[in-house]
């Protein structure tokens, strides 16, 4: 039975509420301009505290063992998508802000600025009838009826070029969450697969400059020989350090992205990684086809084009449209071209393991008898650690080009836009 998770339910309201402050804090919309200004007597009443023991989803969107899951001590690769989706606070952002255009339609988000380009004109107007200039304040009533304007053409642009609609918006939200799903978690664990052949490494060298000052004691090794055996040792220390460090700091990029406090300790679970023979079955031909049907941003640019009048934009949107098409087939190519090279090359490390593996089995029985010294068996030690290493970090690469891969069909390609 999994531990109930180490997640502050206050970091999850912390979350919620700094996406709320993050949609405070940017600029009024044109929906908000749109509002008149409340009478001075009016008391605003305060918004409801965020019920901390909830998520923004509704209990039903899960199932309850599911529910249990997301909220327990343990980050599972399966798991990232929902985590994301559920606890992220530029996705929380997201979910709250698209609340203001949901359902909205282009003539709906046209309006909206063109009726703030008609008050701001209005609005200047009004300043410079109402002043001469040989008035008192002239030149301060002028500036503003001017700064009005500019306002107002800014709006009246904006009207005049606007050719979204909710569902772009929903789109390029979607787009984001993909993105972040994409990019989780295997950086840390290749940095964690690389950390027994750095303390073998360290181990090896350490070895050799004890031996190198037994040599130096004896005359038998010069201090410049020493200094160098000591400056490996050094490195190798240098290495562990900042390997440790960049885990640790993929590690709380990871819990933040996922929502546990960025000093949080959840099981971070490993990743599977894919057979080599799922490469193989890929249908090129039809995966391309699938990714241009599927790209967030190519549907997003069709239905731009959809409420693009005519005129340069028109043509724009046009050439956008069709270049898109021929840039998600070629990214398609280019990521299934990446996926081969890394099969290959997981192969290739694996056999090099192989190989190494019986070396070191060989240096092992060598050893036992005498054979070999310490410091060969240490060096021997210290390559099979290498290549396994080097076979674990392939293999967590070969996943992150076949999911590279997966998200480029299922709507991440590389298109105008992104």
């Amino acid at each position: 039975m999994k531990n109930l998770r180490n997640r502050k339910y206050g970091y999850r309201a912390a979350a919620v509420l700094s996406a709320i402050t993050m949609a405070g804090a940017m600029p009024m919309t044109s929906f908000a301009r749109n509002a008149s200004k409340p009478d001075d007597a009016h008391v605003i009443a305060e918004p409801p505290a965020p019920d901390i023991n909830k998520d923004l989803s509704p209990e039903f969107a899960y199932s309850e063992d599911k529910w249990a899951s997301l909220r327990d001590n343990v980050m599972e690769y399966e798991e990232l998508a929902d985590l994301i989706h559920e606890y992220n606070a530029t996705i929380i952002n997201n979910r709250l802000e698209y609340d203001e255009y949901r359902g909205k339609s282009n003539d709906d988000l046209k309006n909206a600025y063109q009726d703030v380009a008609d008050h701001l004109y209005d609005a200047s107007d009004k300043m410079m009838d109402t002043t001469d200039e040989d008035q008192p304040g002239y030149g301060s009533v002028a500036a503003n009826a001017a700064l009005s304007r500019v306002q107002a053409e800014q709006n009246q642009d904006t009207a005049d070029a606007m050719n979204e609609d909710g569902y772009v918006k929903k789109l390029e939200y979607d787009r984001q969450e993909a993105s972040l799903v994409k990019e989780a978690q295997n950086s840390y664990w290749q940095k964690v697969k690389q950390t027994p052949a750095l303390e073998e490494a360290a181990r090896t060298a350490q070895s050799q400059y004890e031996s190198m000052g037994v040599k130096a004691a004896q005359g038998m090794a010069t201090q410049a020989e020493l200094l160098g055996a000591q400056e490996k040792v050094e490195a190798a220390r240098a290495a562990i350090e900042a390997n440790e460090k960049e885990r640790d700091d993929l590690r709380r990029e990871l819990c933040v992205m996922t929502g546990w406090s960025y000093d949080a300790e959840p099981e971070i679970r490993e990743i599977s990684i894919p057979g080599i023979e799922e490469a193989d079955r890929i249908d090129l031909a039809a995966d391309k086809e699938k990714a241009q049907e599927t790209n967030y941003s190519q549907a997003a640019n069709e239905r731009r084009l959809k409420h693009t009048g005519n005129g340069n934009q028109f043509d724009v949107m046009v050439r956008k449209v069709e270049s898109g098409l021929q840039q998600i087939e070629a990214d398609v190519e280019a990521r299934y071209n990446q996926l081969k090279q890394a099969q290959s090359d997981y192969i290739q490390a694996e056999g090099e393991y192989q190989v190494e593996a019986r070396s070191a089995q060989a240096a092992e029985r060598r050893y036992q008898l005498g054979a070999i010294s310490r410091n060969e068996y240490l060096q021997q030690q210290g390559g099979l650690a290498s290549k396994e290493s080097a076979r674990d970090v392939a293999g967590l690469k070969f996943r992150q080009a076949m999911e590279d891969y997966r998200w480029a069909v299922n709507g991440l390609a590389q298109t105008e836009g992104t």
